[in-house]
């Protein structure tokens, strides 16, 4: 059993915490397909990523749109015109995306499952023990076996809700332009600062 866990993690574990560690840049699209189990509601939206060292990140996703420079963190809705401005001190770490994907890897004894072609399935699901105590009771990750870019992710929480993100235009070590990370509010926005 340590033989196996040792490969698994010097394997495609080991590639895709290294390359979501949040160590270096990367970037990439994503569609995002939620099934809300108890409203019974589905949605999807497209969106982009871009991350950082230092956690700062970049996410348009619908009308939402998440900026950090690494100490502050703004929210900005284009729908309502609203700026919501927190220190990034007062998130969770596992709430920030530079942490999301390494979280699922080191949180979950994912398991090898079948494939097709250039990819591999990682796989946990909550036993019935486990289930009880787990925030999430199943993780699936679709990586591609050689270069451990994550193609699909897929995470059902204790209420039943599905999170289905399919990323595409992965790009590893290529650094974003400093105005990535900074926000400016637009004129006439309405900011909530709860710094």
């Amino acid at each position: 059993m340590a033989v196996s866990c040792f490969c698994q993690e010097t394997g495609l574990l080991g590639r895709i915490k290294e390359n979501y560690s949040g160590n270096e840049p990367l970037s990439a699209s994503f569609d995002l397909h939620i099934a809300w189990k108890i409203r019974e509601k589905e949605e999807t939206k497209h969106g982009s990523i871009v991350l950082a060292p230092r956690d700062r990140f970049r996410i348009e996703l619908g009308s939402g749109l998440w900026v950090s420079d690494g100490t502050t963190l703004w929210q900005y809705d284009k729908t309502i015109g609203q700026a919501v401005i927190k220190s990034l001190s007062s998130l969770d770490n596992s709430m920030l995306p530079s942490h999301a994907i390494t979280k699922y890897c080191s949180e979950y004894p994912l398991a090898p499952k079948a494939g097709s072609g250039a990819n591999e399935v990682l796989e946990w699901k909550a036993d019935t023990q486990a289930a009880k105590a787990a925030e999430v009771v199943y993780v699936s990750i679709t990586a591609d076996k050689k270069t451990g870019a994550v193609r699909r992710l897929v995470v059902v929480d204790k209420n039943g809700n599905e999170s289905a993100y399919a990323f595409g235009h992965v790009v590893f070590g290529r650094a974003a332009p400093p105005q990535t990370f900074i926000f400016e509010v637009p004129k006439g926005a309405r900011v909530l600062d709860q710094r």
